[in-house]
């Protein structure tokens, strides 16, 4: 079994799902930082605590939550919760898929 990503993610399903995001990430040649820290996070080289606090990767992180920020602030209230309704019903399916 891989060494969890983030120590204290007890969540079988959060972490698939991280792991998933970081495999697709790290296939995606749009954005070479981006996918380079996936790669070392995925190969285990470092920590995503790690990404986050450094003076290279840490930008990645920056930039994503500055892009996301922007986005979310432009949705109306009605995109939002049907993000939120369709984020509930993807985990609780997941969640269905992890217990078989």
């Amino acid at each position: 079994m891989d060494k969890p990503l983030l120590p204290n993610l007890r969540d079988p399903v959060l972490e698939r799902m991280l792991r998933e995001d970081l495999a697709e990430q790290a296939r995606d040649d749009s954005d070479p930082l981006a996918r380079d820290m996936a790669r070392d996070v995925l190969a285990g080289n470092i920590t995503l605590y790690q990404a986050v606090g450094s003076s290279v990767y840490g930008e990645v992180f920056a930039q994503r939550a500055y892009e996301h920020t922007n986005w979310w602030h432009e949705l109306s209230d009605e995109d939002r919760e049907r993000l939120r309704v369709e984020g509930s019903e993807a985990m609780a399916a997941a969640r269905e898929e992890e217990q078989g």
